[in-house]
């Protein structure tokens, strides 16, 4: 059974980047697959992130402030904010 908020899509594997709250680049990541509330990305290194996060998709001009939800066999599953001013 689904448990998702919403419908999630594939997004071919587009890249996006990772800042922290302070907007520091993390890391670049695969957008695995996207939905209304959230995100499947594959960071392009194991390096250890914030819970709290921005996610930047240049191709499609979208920024999302997010909170990582889990973590797995090196992908990262994120929630956006409902609050889009949150910080």
């Amino acid at each position: 059974m689904d448990k998702r908020a919403s419908k999630r899509w594939r997004s071919h594997l587009r890249m996006a980047k990772l800042f922290d709250r302070s907007r520091r680049f993390l890391v670049e990541c695969r957008i695995l697959d996207l939905s209304a509330t959230g995100a499947r990305l594959k960071p392009e290194n194991d390096r250890p992130l914030p819970m709290h996060l921005h996610l930047c998709d240049d191709v499609m001009d979208f920024s999302a402030v997010a909170t990582i939800v889990w973590v797995r066999n090196g992908e990262i599953g994120i929630r956006f904010a409902q609050d889009p001013d949150a910080k």
